[in-house]
C-alpha cells in the first residue's frame, strides 16, 4: 500500500480544503441553534404540543449526533490529513473505529423514522384533533422507543462488525472507513430501503395531511398549528431529496453499475446529507414564535443588547397566545367547518 496516494492531488486541496470549512460553518451553526431550540422546547413545555417537542428534541439530537460523526471523520479523512498515521494504526480490521461506523449506519435511519412519526404525528391530529392528541399524549414515550428500535432492522448487522481505513476507492485520494462483513448482508440495500420507505410514508402522510386541511376553515387556525404544518411541509421536501439520493446512489452502484453516475451522485451526497439533518434546526426557529424568542433572549444576555431580552419579559401574554398548543384552533376549525357544511344542507 502506497501512503503517498492517501493525500489528494495538491491542485484540489485548496478547493477541498474551502468546501470543508464551508461546510463546518453551516453546519456548526447549525448544531447551535439546534441546542438553543432544544433548550427553548424544554423550557417552554407548556406553550408547544408535547408529542412534538418530544419528537423534535429525539430528532435533533440524532441530527447533531450524525453531522459531528460525518463531518469529524468521514470528512476529515477524506482531506489525507495525517493519513500515514492513520493507516498505519487503523488499515487492519479493528473495533476502535466500530463506534464511528455504527453512528454512520445507525442516526440516518433514525432521523428518517423520526421524520415519518413527526409527519404521522402532523396527520393524525389534523385527521382527529381530539382523538389523535389522545392517543400521542397516552403513547407518546411508546412511539419515540419505537423511533429509537426500528433502525436497528435495518443496521444491526453492522454492529459487531470490524471497521479499518483504507485509501479512497475512487482514487482521488483521502482515506474511506469500511467495514468487514460478518454477515453476507448489504448495507447499501438496507439503507436505500429504509430511506425510500421513509420517504414515501413521510410524502403520503403529508399529502393527507394538505388534503384534510383542504377541507377545514383554515382562517380560524392558530398561528401555531399554521407552523408546525409548513415546518412538516419542509421536512418532507428535506426528507424526499435524501431518500432519492440514497436510491439513485444504490442504483448507480448495483444495479446500472454507472460509475460516472456513482460519481456525480457522491459528489453531492455531503451536501444531500446536510440538507437533510440541518434545515429543521432553522425552519423551527422561523417559524415557531416561542423558540426564536427564546433565542432572541440567549444571544441578548450574551451580547448585552437590552431589548432583545427585556422585550420579551414584556410580551408574555402574546407568546402564550401565539404559541399555545395548536390542538384547540384546529378543533374549532372542524367544529366550525361542520357547521357550515350543515348549514349548506
Amino acid at each position: 500500500m502506497n501512503t503517498a496516494d492517501c493525500h489528494p492531488p495538491e491542485d484540489e486541496m485548496a478547493g477541498l480544503i474551502g468546501i470543508y470549512i464551508f461546510q463546518g460553518f453551516y453546519g456548526f451553526l447549525s448544531v447551535l441553534i439546534y441546542s438553543l431550540n432544544i433548550r427553548a422546547l424544554r423550557n417552554h413545555k407548556g406553550n408547544i404540543d408535547k408529542s412534538f417537542s418530544l419528537l423534535y428534541i429525539c430528532c435533533a439530537a440524532l441530527s447533531i449526533t450524525y453531522f459531528l460523526d460525518h463531518y469529524l471523520i468521514r470528512r476529515f479523512v477524506k482531506l489525507g490529513f495525517f493519513c500515514e498515521f492513520i493507516l498505519a494504526h487503523f488499515k487492519d480490521a479493528n473495533y476502535w473505529m466500530n463506534p464511528y461506523k455504527t453512528v454512520a449506519s445507525y442516526c440516518p435511519i433514525a432521523i428518517l423514522v423520526f421524520h415519518t412519526l413527526i409527519a404521522a404525528h402532523r396527520f393524525t391530529i389534523v385527521a382527529a384533533p381530539i382523538r389523535g392528541v389522545q392517543i400521542w399524549d397516552r403513547h407518546r414515550r411508546i412511539f419515540v422507543l419505537l423511533g429509537f428500535v426500528v433502525p436497528l432492522i435495518f443496521m444491526w448487522f453492522m454492529i459487531p462488525c470490524k471497521s479499518f481505513a483504507e485509501l479512497d476507492s475512487e482514487g482521488s485520494g483521502g482515506l474511506d472507513i469500511e467495514y468487514k462483513k460478518v454477515f453476507n448482508i448489504s448495507s447499501s440495500l438496507f439503507a436505500a430501503i429504509a430511506a425510500v420507505l421513509s420517504g414515501v410514508l413521510t410524502f403520503l402522510l403529508t399529502i393527507g395531511m394538505l388534503i384534510l386541511l383542504a377541507k377545514l376553515s383554515l382562517r380560524k387556525m392558530s398561528q401555531a398549528e399554521i407552523s408546525l404544518i409548513v415546518f412538516e411541509i419542509f421536512m418532507t421536501v428535506f426528507t424526499m431529496i435524501y431518500a432519492f439520493t440514497q436510491g439513485v446512489l444504490y442504483y448507480s452502484i448495483y444495479i446500472a453499475k454507472d460509475l460516472e453516475l456513482k460519481a456525480t451522485v457522491i459528489q453531492f451526497r455531503n451536501f444531500a446529507i446536510d440538507i437533510f439533518i440541518l434545515p429543521q434546526a432553522w425552519t423551527l426557529l422561523f417559524l415557531s414564535t416561542t423558540v426564536r424568542r427564546s433565542t432572541l433572549r440567549v444571544f441578548g444576555k450574551h451580547l448585552g443588547i437590552e431589548f432583545l431580552s427585556t422585550d420579551i419579559e414584556n410580551q408574555k401574554n402574546t407568546r402564550i397566545m401565539s404559541t399555545a398548543p395548536p390542538t384547540y384552533s384546529l378543533q374549532k376549525a372542524i367544529v366550525l367547518n361542520n357547521n357550515f357544511t350543515i348549514s349548506r344542507i
